[in-house]
């Protein structure tokens, strides 16, 4: 197991404290055994992905979860009311304003972040027919299989299932995915919950002089998508 990963699971485990769940009335909800759950909130087996995706319908704050950031309440609300469409629209609206701001009025974003925002485009790209958003996102960064899979710390034969629809990531696949590549778990998993963390938190990154401005042109974006 990836030490950092250990980030993820203490997360989850405070959320579920946070709710005052008990293990087995997790596992209840994410349709496995309080056995089961036990072991994975240890670290000793990995969620599957089907797991995970009951996970994301909990009212848990997934993206802190799997990020550590917690999104301020007013745009996080806001959001949450959101299809995943929706979503998906201002994400696309939004990784080129904070881009160009970043770019010409230094908005000091970390490395990290800005490697966040650009995987969120590639992110963005329609999927090959036969293909999956694995293949998508490799293809954007141009490395090879070989190269994606040991950066993700599988085999390759793994990876091109992945790719080709024939295999599901696991939770520590997905949290690897989200925070060592930038790709954003919640399209993976077609997850709105996460998904409006992903805009609230682009949202954010917007100076404060600007941000208030933003929003409200997010806001009225959204009246048109209605």
């Amino acid at each position: 197991m990836c030490a950092k990963y250990q980030d993820f699971l203490n997360r989850l485990k405070e959320e579920r404290i946070s709710m005052q769940w008990t293990q087995q009335q997790m596992g209840q909800k994410m349709r496995m055994t309080q056995s089961h759950y036990s072991k994975a909130e240890m670290g000793n087996r990995r969620f599957t992905y089907y797991e995970i995706k009951c996970l994301c319908e909990m009212d848990l704050d997934v993206y802190y979860i799997f990020t550590g950031y917690r999104c301020k309440k007013e745009y996080r609300d806001f959001f949450k009311k959101c299809t995943y469409e929706e979503l998906i629209c201002h994400l696309g609206m939004l990784c080129p304003v904070v881009e160009y701001l970043n770019r010409n009025h230094a908005l000091g974003l970390k490395w990290n972040a800005c490697k966040r925002i650009e995987m969120m485009k590639y992110s963005l790209i329609p999927c090959k027919e036969d293909k999956t958003i694995f293949y998508s996102f490799r293809r954007g960064m141009d490395c090879s299989q070989k190269e994606m899979a040991d950066l993700l710390d599988i085999d390759v034969k793994k990876l091109r299932n992945m790719e080709n629809g024939s295999a599901f990531p696991d939770s520590e696949i997905l949290w690897k995915v989200s925070e060592e590549v930038g790709v954003p778990f919640s399209i993976i998993l077609n997850d709105a919950n996460g998904l409006g963390g992903e805009v609230s938190f682009l949202v954010e990154m917007i100076e404060n002089d600007k941000r208030r401005k933003m929003f409200e042109r997010v806001k009225a974006y959204h009246e048109i998508l209605r």
